[in-house]
């Protein structure tokens, strides 16, 4: 039974909540702030309505209708119709700042008609300030506060204290008053508690429910980082047996003068072009799982840059440009993975010689006293702002013509921007429409200091 009865409460909340959120307009259901102070005015409005109809059910009873009696029924007439304002309105201030104003006006006014001070209607002076600084803010809650105070200081100076028979009088009305207001504070409170409850219920269940989906997505992603490592596995053993056969076929062709080599050698070029594609997709999933294996040791920079160039010549000589290599004499050696270095430094030549008719495209390196600067300047077409800030996502080809599309995947610079950062270092780019483009690899000189543990 006890069951059942939690269950039938629960139903009347859920069905009593999901009334006073019609009452609320959908736009302020969008901050959780804003949304609780919202359901705290729906209820406070016909909870202080009910209270403040029973002080003037009272006063009518027990004392004739008098002007007091319409004023306490306009208060009434406001607090009842506040919910409407404020769906009217979108603003739970301009709601709340309503009521305000009304009781800043009627309850000085109250004193005013009945000629004495204090009358039991200072009681409800204290709660004013609660509801500004509640519903319109802080600041409106001091302001109010400081009014009331200097109105009891002008009241009590203009007016007289009560008389025994006045006392008497509206005694039924002192008293149900003295009862209500605290009344009121606690309908606030409690108000103001269950729509923190229902909010916070709410944020939980959001938190729950992004949890659940951050951990899909998690999985989905490591899902799909599993299937590129499989299937890029899976791909090069066919790549490089057509590799392997190609490059018989292709021997044997030259040797008998054949014409049909020029067609085998594009084959090769666009299976070598097609497994550098698997390669780097590899690397990517490999980056992302976390697998990447980085091998560190002293390099000789001067070198590396040597080969680096000699390997690049041929991609240098497509499109007629000049491959300059700029290096002084004497470079410090440095720690990282030489492996890893030369496969972004001719992903940075590259992509150079590609974007680049007739220039020049400059390697050059510099050594500070912590870092090693490696640079890839061309002549090319350059990039806008706009392209540079988007030039290391994956996938991304900042020239979308047919021709600059054939000749890369987007995976290029993704991939050495992840190698670089594998490597303790980073790699920027500075560019201008037209005028080309430089590409800085920043390495660490020496290994980085082990953490304490």
């Amino acid at each position: 039974m006890s069951a059942e009865r939690d269950a039938e409460e629960r139903a009347t909340g859920s069905r009593l909540a999901r009334l006073v959120d019609r009452l609320i307009p959908p736009a302020l259901h969008a901050d959780p702030d804003i949304q609780l102070r919202s359901r705290v005015l729906v209820v406070a409005s016909f909870g202080l309505g009910v209270l403040t109809l029973a002080i003037l059910v009272v006063r009518v009873v027990t004392v004739p209708p008098s002007l007091s009696v319409l004023l306490t029924a306009v208060v009434v007439a406001v607090m009842l119709t506040l919910p409407l304002v404020q769906r009217a309105t979108r603003s739970h201030r301009i709601a709340g700042g309503l009521l305000v104003g009304v009781c800043l006006v009627v309850l000085p006014t109250l004193h005013l008609l009945r000629g004495v001070f204090p009358d039991a209607t200072v009681a409800l002076f204290a709660v004013v300030p609660l509801i500004a600084s509640f519903f319109v803010g802080p600041r409106a809650g001091y302001v109010s506060a400081a009014i009331l105070a200097a109105t009891t200081v002008a009241l009590q100076a203009v007016l007289v204290a009560p008389e025994a028979a006045h006392v008497v009088r509206f005694w039924s009305t002192y008293v149900t008053i003295i009862a209500v207001a605290p009344i009121m504070t606690a309908v606030l409170a409690a108000a103001y508690e269950r729509g923190r409850a229902r909010t916070q219920s709410r944020l939980a269940a959001s938190n729950l429910a992004l949890a659940a989906a951050s951990a899909r997505a998690d999985a989905a992603n490591r899902g799909k980082t599993d299937f590129l490592r499989h299937i890029s596995h899976e791909l090069r053993t066919p790549l490089n047996a057509i590799l392997g056969y190609g490059e018989l076929v292709l021997d044997q062709l030259r040797d008998e003068g054949n014409p049909i080599a020029a067609d085998v050698e594009k084959i090769r070029g666009a299976s070598e072009q097609l497994l550098g594609l698997i390669n780097d997709m590899l690397d990517i999933s490999r980056i992302e799982a976390g697998a990447i294996d980085i091998v560190s040791a002293e390099v000789d920079p001067h070198a590396l840059l040597l080969q680096v160039r000699d390997t690049a010549l041929p991609l240098a000589a497509v499109r007629h440009n000049t491959l300059v290599l700029d290096v002084p004499d004497a470079l410090p050696r440095l720690w990282t993975d030489e492996q890893r270095l030369r496969q972004i430094l001719l992903n940075l030549v590259s992509n150079a010689c590609k974007f680049t008719d007739r220039g020049r495209v400059i390697l050059s390196a510099a050594a500070t006293a912590e870092h090693m600067r490696l640079r890839v300047r061309d002549t090319g077409v350059g990039l806008s702002p706009e392209e540079c800030a988007r030039i290391f996502e994956p996938f991304v080809q900042v020239h979308e013509s047919l021709e600059r599309r054939r000749q890369g995947s987007g995976l290029g610079l993704t991939l050495s921007r992840e190698l670089a950062l594998r490597l303790d270092g980073d790699i920027t780019v500075t560019s201008e429409p037209g005028r080309g483009s430089e590409f800085t690899v920043v390495l660490p000189l020496r290994p980085p200091a082990p953490r304490p543990r």
